[in-house]
């Protein structure tokens, strides 16, 4: 079986700008980058500059998050600029839990991408409007995205992470993993703590990364996604990026 193309997400490296960011993964060995864009068009460029530099290709840019209200210029922005760049996916979250004012956000972000290779990747998570998979994977259905399925998400809303993913709806998938995922955390503020602070590296923690990774298509790319305040304190992001990618390594199918 062949490997998983592997991504190194911009949550792994956040003290790194969205350009440096495909710098490291290209010098750590990653196949594909992911970049966070706080200001898309002014970045655009830079990042346009380094992926032409630097043998990887753009997985995601990050991160559209929906609400009740109309697409902002900021969520236009991001479309465009993923487009521009050649991100094959747009991260998007919805703050909206009315599932049918989600779908019509949703539909109206991939209209803007109409033509372009790049295509929205809608994250379930317990702490958003859209908490669960089998949520996540309705609104896709009914307005023609894909899902980014990430194993602690799924493991915190009481999915089943190593549930076969359905290859119409998968985009791609992240690879993380959590000291103690038999101790959920009691509220959403520190679900929230946990996933943007507190992650480990994949085979470090308790998930059955494995069997995550055996229920996806088989050539979905995995991002590794590592957010970790312990991390970013105590190494450098290229050494940060190159332990990440090893650690990543046996989950990945194929030969290391």
């Amino acid at each position: 079986m062949p490997e998983h193309p592997l991504s190194l997400s911009a949550g792994c490296v956040l003290d790194l700008g969205p350009a440096e960011v495909v710098a490291c993964a290209a010098a750590s060995g990653y196949d594909l980058a992911g970049v966070r864009l706080a200001d898309p068009r002014a970045q655009r460029d830079a990042v346009a500059r380094a992926l032409a530099r630097h043998p990887v290709d753009l997985l995601d840019v990050e991160v559209v998050r929906l609400g009740a209200g109309p697409l902002t210029d900021h969520d236009r922005a991001l479309a465009e600029t993923a487009a521009d760049l050649g991100a094959r996916f747009l991260l998007t979250v919805s703050d909206e839990p009315d599932e049918d004012v989600t779908t019509a956000r949703v539909a109206e972000l991939a209209s803007l991408l109409d033509g372009a290779p790049t295509r929205v990747a809608l994250e379930p998570m317990r702490f958003t409007g859209v908490r669960s998979r089998a949520a996540a994977e309705r609104v896709a259905r009914a307005a023609g995205v894909t899902v980014l399925l990430d194993p602690l998400h799924l493991h915190r809303a009481g999915d089943d992470p190593a549930r076969p993913a359905d290859p119409a709806l998968t985009g791609y998938a992240q690879l993380t993993d959590v000291a103690d995922p038999a101790t959920t955390p009691d509220d959403l503020d520190a679900l929230v703590r946990e996933a943007r602070h507190d992650r480990v590296p994949p085979g470090e923690g308790g998930l059955d990364l494995h069997a995550f990774v055996a229920a996806l298509p088989p050539d979905v790319p995995l991002a590794v996604e590592v957010q970790s305040d312990r991390l970013a304190a105590s190494t450098a992001p290229l050494e940060r990026a190159l332990m990440l990618r090893r650690a990543a390594h046996p989950f990945r199918g194929g030969t290391p």
